[in-house]
């Protein structure tokens, strides 16, 4: 048995969302990939604000305001939610613009595990008390 940290979730190999963490083919839909971006950006998003979920693929990352802190933990869960190096992740975070689908493209081309949308919404659930 081992365990791997995910930001701040420690998950132990014979936990149910581990198991479901194990390489298959990227297969979230437009409206799936959007939804679990939403639930990450809106973690992190100012409590006195409103948020405003991205309703479209074609969005700009960059029209979310995000501070850098808030940027950099977004790009920490994507990249360990699917399993992409840092390193990797930088290429893409070093683009000045980039669209929603950019960044699905990127996922789907770079990932090394990822999930059914089911276990996804169950892994956010559980890590971000959604």
């Amino acid at each position: 048995m081992f365990s791997i940290r995910i930001g701040c979730i420690n998950i132990h190999s014979n936990d149910k969302l581990f198991n479901a963490m194990k390489e298959m083919k990227f297969t979230f839909s437009d409206a799936e990939f959007l939804g679990i971006i939403n639930i990450i950006l809106e973690v992190d998003f100012p409590e006195d604000e409103k948020f405003e979920p991205i309703t479209s693929m074609d969005h700009s990352f960059n029209i979310r305001g995000l501070d850098s802190l808030s940027t950099m933990m977004f790009f920490i869960w994507v990249s360990d939610f699917f399993g992409i190096s840092e390193k990797k992740f930088q290429e893409l975070a070093d683009q000045k613009n980039f669209t929603i689908r950019i960044l699905k493209d990127f996922v789907s081309k770079e990932c090394t595990q990822t999930f059914t949308y089911n276990d996804a919404m169950a892994y956010s659930r559980e890590s971000f008390n959604t």
